[in-house]
């Protein structure tokens, strides 16, 4: 601690950053060890700067290692190069951060150098730079382990629970009206004799949806989409089933199972599905593709047969 303090008097008097250098003027190498600050609060940033300047006939044969990371953590490092008339400087500048309480040393850089010409090794070296490391408290002692506290008892929130399944509620109860006005505005819709039958509206859309240039447009989502509204309405008024907002393993799931063959459900399960595909840009049909998507759409809305009437019984 007492060297640290010789250190901290220093760089109070001189007001300068920390710096080691262990070249004199008669040598071709000069190196250059630094830091901007020896006192450091854990988190703290300091910046270690290592610099070599020599002439640009001598070569240096050893690079500038990373400080040790066992207790000083590299945030950025940057190397350095600059010419200057009759010299070269270059070196390597670390941006560091200390986790760990404590008095560190930074070993001396050991550099090798040889000058053009020469077969001789030279080596020059930097000295040891110090770092004080303190807690955020400063100087104020610090015990390693503390004193456990006491247990905090534990709050059970019964009203965010009761709020949570409230509102789960809600949203359960309101799906469920959503769905029962709605099967009660198809049956109603049904009992009321409409201009058109349900055959007759979905294969005049389809009609007017098959001579539409929304393919020549490349409008190809657009055009499925309503090719799936289409059915999916025919569907609704005709079964009296909810089919728009439904998706298709749903709506293969609520027809009548005995209104169909097994190859009809294929044709409706095929349809809807190139359908959404495409709807989602998952895949675009081919000329072929869409030529047959068209026709079972159609052949789907003509498949119903109307149940014959039932004979009125006449009295005797």
């Amino acid at each position: 601690m007492k060297r640290f303090a010789f250190f901290l008097a220093l760089t109070l008097l001189l007001g300068t950053p920390l710096t080691s250098s262990a070249a004199t003027e008669s040598d071709p190498v000069h190196v250059k060890a630094e830091i901007d600050k020896a006192f450091l609060t854990i988190g703290d940033l300091v910046t270690y700067t290592i610099t070599i300047e020599h002439h640009p006939d001598t070569q240096i044969l050893s690079s500038i290692p990373a400080p040790n990371e066992e207790f000083l953590e590299i945030k950025k490092s940057e190397d350095i190069y600059k010419k200057r008339k009759k010299a070269v400087l270059e070196g390597r500048k670390f941006t560091l951060a200390a986790y760990r309480v404590g008095e560190y040393i930074l070993d001396p850089v050991v550099i090798r150098y040889r000058k053009m010409g020469e077969s001789e090794e030279k080596t020059v070296q930097t000295n040891k730079l110090y770092l004080y490391v303190r807690s955020v408290a400063g100087d104020i002692p610090q015990e390693d382990i503390r004193d456990v506290k006491d247990v905090v008892p534990f709050v059970f929130r019964y009203s965010k629970i009761i709020i949570f399944v409230l509102v789960l509620a809600g949203l359960a109860l309101g799906y469920w009206a959503y769905r029962q006005l709605r099967k009660r505005f198809l049956s109603t819709e049904s009992s009321s004799a409409p201009r058109l039958t349900p055959e007759e509206e979905a294969l005049q859309n389809l009609v007017e949806l098959f001579e539409s240039d929304l393919l020549r447009k490349g409008l190809v989502k657009i055009y499925y989409l309503r090719l799936s509204e289409i059915l999916k309405v025919y569907f609704e008024r005709r079964y009296q089933i909810l089919a728009v907002e439904s998706t298709t393993a749903e709506i293969l799931r609520d027809l009548p199972g005995r209104s169909f063959t097994p190859e009809m459900v294929e044709k409706i399960k095929y349809v809807l599905e190139m359908a959404d595909l495409a709807k989602f840009a998952k895949g675009i049909p081919t000329a072929t593709e869409v030529l047959q998507i068209n026709r079972d759409a159609e052949a789907i809305v003509r498949f119903y047969v109307p149940p014959p009437p039932v004979p009125e019984e006449v009295p005797q």
